[in-house]
């Protein structure tokens, strides 16, 4: 009985410790069913890492653990960003990464000196419908608080909820992983009986029941791990093997097997004591912040940019701008598949200028449409300056250097394949809907696209913000899913007045088809039906045009935005209400982890009620290079035309139709795993789509913070 119990032990330290490194055969075979196993009769402590690394001081680095620890961050890129494959966006859920820069869910500064000259380990593509949301149902938060979520692309395991993604909130991830346990070594799918091991692990499962798997029914037999995970798991088995001795009867259980039994326990003695020491630390820690944290049901995330940025060209008046945004999130969740968002922004970014000879509405002093309309009380000639090459920093950033509430959601499921949100946001439609531009589509956190057009299709944009309903289905399965949303004016949803309100006011429909063909090829089809007050008509948000020539933002001179300029309303004299359907088609493909490309194109009918019809056009193609150079960069093209103005009726002003080509470029490096640092300029040419405009070119250096 000794030397039969002996036998299973030994094996097991062998199993486990040769899985664990990565061998082909055991660096301790004692029992006849390993095959070409040499006897020897080396203790377990004396056995090395292949490598030739000694294990035993290093950080355990077991998915378990990383799971434990909920990621620490691009992804995003995850942001970003930032890469491995990710849930589908909306469908079955990410975050960030929605989605990109780490998904490891480790912080990796220090081993980035020794690989700089290596190339970047290989990452799974993440999935053309990676544009997930920020708002994410299937959040999958711990049964505890969320300690931190920093990676670019949430990629938590939930279950698949439609329109749910991980926290895609820049800067933040979730990543958990939990081991399940297991009966029978068939259900390990890995694990084949030809395996050397099946019958070592077929009796740890089996008779000792102390062999966990992971979730997804695999055992990962050739992933490494160090002599603290191999103690944790020895340590495990001794528990185990102590309650069959002490159920057995005195005739099973001799003074032989006893000292086996302690023989074993005492070669991994210091590694135990360890192992209780940084149990002991963690609770400790762990009940520490549960005395101080903000709250047991709520995490805070956020991000900060600033900006320097000019624009060059013939005629130029702009100077060189500081500007910076703040974004904070306080993300709650209720049961664990809910969240509760609500995001503040600060910001000084400008939404024109009245000391300008004529005033101008927009960023940057830029050749645009001139038309009559009403600065306070004074009627006064207002140029609308063409919102071509809005940078994606100054988005969000009108508020005066105030802290403002500018979204507020809550996203639940109603079903295993149905997700419902209810927000009242600044740009609510694109955080829901997937926008198939993974990479550049940051989900307004710093580390994407440096235009807003470069970010994703700028049918989202016409359809604006606003209070409402968004459904995200997936009828059928993960790669069939629709989206639809009613969101009525923001501006106005709160007024009871005749003519605003909830379904009085102005609104936007939006219905959305994704394809998900393949993990890395996706389509999608768009549908917005939208009405517009005088006043609301462009592609803006709350007042901000953020993409688009000024010739397509006012229907050739007929509709002025509304905005408020140093505490004085500009808007339009005459009362110019508009309804537009829209059309839009997109796709994204990624061939390789390294490449992605994304690209769309809209078509948009609007009609001035009473006046006359029009047609707007956009397209673009997108390109992004992730990890290049060093892990958590990215370099991203954007070409394309931002929507302009092919035809209109009524009493416009004479317009040329020369297509506004938006050429962008920007590489973003990673400093650290939430600093970065984006250069990047944009050529504009033909700006307010004529050719008679000198061309411009705005350059911007980017640096953003995520916590």
């Amino acid at each position: 009985m000794g030397n039969q119990l002996w036998s299973q032990l030994a094996l097991i330290s062998s199993v486990v410790w040769g899985v664990s490194v990565g061998v082909t055969a055991p660096a301790i075979a004692i029992d006849a069913a390993t095959p070409e196993s040499p006897e020897t009769d080396l203790p377990a402590h004396e056995l090395s890492d292949p490598l030739g690394e000694d294990l035993l001081g290093e950080e355990p680095n077991s998915q378990a653990e990383a799971a434990a620890t909920l990621g620490s961050r691009s992804d995003s890129e995850h942001t970003n960003q930032e890469h491995t494959n990710q849930e589908r966006s909306s469908a079955t859920a990410p975050i960030d990464s929605h989605q990109t820069i780490d998904e490891t869910g480790r912080d990796e500064t220090e081993h980035d000196q020794a690989q700089e000259s290596e190339e970047p380990t290989a990452e799974e593509p993440v999935t053309a419908a990676d544009s997930a949301l920020p708002i994410a149902p299937d959040l999958t938060l711990p049964e505890t608080p969320l300690p931190d979520l920093p990676s670019t692309a949430p990629t938590a395991t939930p279950t698949a909820t439609p329109g749910a993604a991980a926290l895609s909130i820049p800067g933040n991830g979730a990543r958990t992983s939990s081991m399940a346990q297991i009966t029978s070594v068939s259900e390990l799918a890995d694990v084949q009986p030809s395996d050397w091991a099946y019958q070592a692990l077929q009796s740890l499962v089996e008779r000792y029941g102390c062999i966990v798997g992971y979730p997804d029914g695999t055992f990962r037999g050739q992933r490494a791990l160090s002599r603290y995970e191999f103690a944790a798991g020895l340590n495990a088995c001794l528990d185990r093997i102590s309650e069959l001795i002490e159920a057995s009867t005195a005739d099973l259980v001799t003074e032989e097997d006893l000292a086996v039994r302690q023989r074993l326990a005492d070669e991994f003695q210091t590694e135990l004591a360890v192992l209780r020491g940084r149990v002991d630390g963690l609770e400790a820690r762990v009940a520490e912040l549960e005395a101080n944290q903000f709250s047991t049901t709520t995490v805070l995330r956020g991000n900060a940019i600033f900006a320097v940025a000019d624009v060059f060209g013939e005629g130029d008046r702009n100077q060189t701008v500081f500007q910076h945004r703040e974004n904070l999130n306080l993300v709650t969740s209720f049961t664990g598949n809910d969240v509760l968002l609500l995001s503040l922004y600060a910001g000084n970014a400008p939404l024109g200028s009245l000391n300008a000879d004529p005033p101008y509405t927009g960023v940057f002093d830029l050749p645009g449409t001139e038309l009559e309309g009403t600065v306070g009380s004074v009627e006064r000639t207002v140029k609308a300056s063409t919102a071509e090459g809005t940078l994606s920093s100054q988005f969000a950033g009108q508020t005066g250097d105030t802290l403002q509430a500018l979204s507020l959601a809550y996203s639940f499921p109603i079903s295993r394949r149905a997700n419902v949100v209810f927000a009242h946001a600044l740009a609510p439609f694109q955080l829901y809907a997937p926008t198939l531009n993974p990479y550049l589509s940051d989900l307004e956190s710093g580390t994407g696209a440096i235009s807003v057009f470069g970010e994703y299709n700028p049918i989202y944009a016409l359809a604006g913000g606003g209070t409402g309903l968004i459904l995200n289905v997936t009828p059928f399965s993960d790669a069939l899913e629709l989206t639809a949303g009613y969101l009525a004016d923001g501006l106005v949803v709160g007024d009871p007045s005749p003519g605003r309100g909830l379904f009085n006011g102005g609104y936007g429909f939006l219905g959305q088809l994704t394809w998900n063909i393949t993990d890395n090829f996706s389509i999608a089809g768009v549908y917005i039906n939208e009405y517009s007050p005088s006043g609301r008509f462009g592609f803006n948000y709350n007042g901000l045009a953020v993409t688009g020539t000024a010739v397509a933002n006012s229907l050739a001179g007929q509709d002025l935005l509304s905005s408020r300029i140093a505490g004085e309303q500009v808007a339009a004299i005459e009362a110019s209400p508009v309804i537009t359907n829209g059309y839009g088609a997109q796709f994204n493909w990624q061939p390789s982890s390294r490449f992605s490309i994304s690209g769309w194109f809209s078509t948009f009918y609007p009609r001035l009620i009473g006046k006359g019809d029009g047609n707007i056009l956009t397209y673009a193609l997108t390109f992004a290079f992730p990890d290049l150079f060093r892990r958590g960069n990215l370099l991203g093209l954007v070409v394309g035309a931002e929507p302009y103005l092919t035809r209109m009726g009524g009493d416009p002003q004479d317009f040329d139709v020369d297509v506004p080509l938006h050429v962008e470029a920007f590489y973003r490096h990673r400093v650290t795993d939430n600093i970065f640092i984006t250069p990047g300029v944009i050529w504009l040419t033909a700006p307010n789509q004529d050719n008679e405009n000198p061309d411009a070119v705005i350059a911007t250096l980017r640096t953003t913070f995520l916590f």
